[in-house]
């Protein structure tokens, strides 16, 4: 025999059902909140609520306003997604700080966020996800590819207390896109793990813009830019066929530890340069990577991507590019710390290290751009003679002070220049005294050597920095390569790739 239910014992559950057909749609297709657990809004082509990533995210935040103590997680079911999608911090009514946006796979090639006949508010859309003024912003599990500007995009304007703290990129990958892959700018503290880029216009990895203490501060203060640093770590990442792998305009507090680098137009490049705030870059480690066959000439037709970049500046009315063939590059730096790399099969050089001669050749407005007190150490070099670096492993212009170089593996090899100032001097052994930034002993322009500049009426020589930087046309870098007579030996599972010229294109 069947029990029925008495009437009134139905009416608590009708009451429920009427309750839950008033809720709105957004409630509806997320989990019920938990203090200890993320409200997941979920988006996907077919059968979610959210049929665009962009929806689910503002649904998250709409609903993280007004229940302050929820945390939020968009939830990224396998598919391709045409959109941008912009995480607005400054929106009305609208609370991102902390979000998680994720692909519910752990292959990131199975969420794809596609620039290729996106559109934005005004047009193509740029990047692919884009984060403004948003603080432990959490990106996961996805691939970004073929935006105008970035695949990765976060940021906050130097202004009205606006900062994106404490971001997590992580299992990412980018390509194709025309400037950054994963680009964090005016942030403090962040991580960019386990992901990898190519084929970008720029570099795969940026940290730029680090901000101080004080929005004025300046490198002639002798004070500290943060007083307790706060660190960006990069790990476990690879970065390759870029014009970059990693660029750093201004960045400071930056980890970049156990990394790979390689068929780049150059690996690593920490900078400095008057288009971002607090010049110079400063205060970075760079361990434990290994920085390899960076020899992929990007100015050739046959690229698959082409620089972005204006150059660096100029020199005797030619443009100054970012060199190639260069494993790591200090331009401008302040305690940069190299250590424990292995770095081989770049063509010019392993390790190069120069200051922007201040607005002599190269625009750098206040002479921020000086390499001073760096340390060089403990980096093995061209893999001990089985695959060596072109001209030289280390390669330094003499300008700054306070640099020092010192266990490095035996047999590395260093630049002389003209032979009229000794190795010692240009190369002194760790550790040496800290030097003040604005000390008329720590120059910006240092023609002694022939390293930063022959002379100043021969400014073409591709011995020196601003000669190889200054060549013309700029796809003729490569003439000055030091090419090994056998080919790379094998390592790990990584191929070289290198562009072949067109006839009549490299005219050397």
């Amino acid at each position: 025999m069947k029990h029925r239910l008495p009437v009134f014992a139905l009416v608590p559950v009708l009451v429920a059902l009427v309750g839950l057909a008033a809720l709105p749609g957004s409630a509806l297709a997320a989990k019920p909140a938990n203090q200890s657990k993320a409200t997941v809004f979920e988006a996907c082509r077919h059968g979610c609520h959210y049929r665009t990533v962009q929806k689910a995210v503002e649904a998250a935040g709409g609903y993280a306003f007004k229940n302050k103590k929820a945390k939020v997680k968009v939830a990224i079911r396998p598919g391709k997604y045409v959109e941008g999608v912009v995480v607005d911090g400054t929106q009305p009514k609208k609370r991102y700080d902390g979000m998680t946006i994720e692909g519910t796979k752990k292959d990131p090639k199975r969420v794809i966020l596609e620039g290729k006949n996106a559109k934005g508010e005004l047009g193509a859309a740029q990047n692919g996800i884009e984060a403004i003024s948003v603080d432990g912003l959490v990106l996961k599990n996805m691939w970004a590819r073929n935006y105008e500007s970035n695949g990765f995009f976060i940021h906050a304007a130097d202004e009205g207390g606006q900062h994106c703290n404490g971001y997590t990129m992580n299992n990412l990958l980018a390509s194709g896109n025309r400037s950054y892959g994963l680009f964090a700018k005016h942030c403090i503290g962040g991580k960019m793990i386990n992901s990898a880029g190519y084929h970008q216009g720029d570099s795969a990895f940026y940290v730029g813009e680090t901000p101080c203490d004080k929005k004025n501060w300046n490198v002639y203060s002798n004070t500290p830019c943060q007083k307790k640093p706060v660190w960006t770590l990069l790990k476990n990442d690879k970065s390759y066929e870029n014009v970059l792998g990693y660029s750093g305009t201004n960045s400071k507090y930056v980890r970049i530890i156990e990394n790979a680098f390689y068929n780049n137009g150059a690996g690593i490049v920490p900078n400095t340069l008057d288009s971002e705030g607090y010049e110079p870059n400063g205060w970075n480690v760079i361990e434990r990577n290994d920085v390899f066959w960076n020899n992929y000439n990007y100015f050739l037709a046959g690229s698959a991507f082409h620089t972005v970049s204006s150059g660096l500046g100029e020199l005797s009315g030619q443009t100054v590019n970012y060199p190639t063939g260069v494993g790591i590059v200090l331009y401008g730096s302040d305690h940069d710390v190299v250590r424990g790399n292995r770095v081989f099969g770049n063509y010019k050089w392993g390790i190069a290290s120069f200051s922007g001669p201040g607005e002599t050749f190269v625009a750098n407005e206040g002479n921020e751009a000086k390499n001073v007190n760096n340390e060089i150490v403990e980096n093995v070099m061209g893999r001990e003679g089985a695959d060596p670096n072109g001209e030289y492993d280390m390669w330094n212009d003499d300008t700054g002070g306070g640099n020092c170089w010192g266990a490095n593996s035996a047999n590395s090899t260093f630049a002389p220049g003209n032979g009229k100032v000794p190795l010692s001097q240009i190369y002194p052994l760790c550790p040496q005294a800290e030097v003040e930034y604005a000390s008329k002993s720590v120059p910006s322009i240092n023609i002694a050597a022939g390293l930063q500049i022959a002379s100043l009426s021969e400014t073409g020589n591709p011995s020196t920095i601003l000669g190889y930087a200054g060549t013309t046309p700029p796809q003729n870098q490569q003439c000055s390569w030091k090419r090994p007579n056998a080919p790379h030996p094998a390592f790990q599972q990584y191929k070289p790739v290198e562009i072949a010229p067109k006839p009549g294109e490299v005219t050397c």
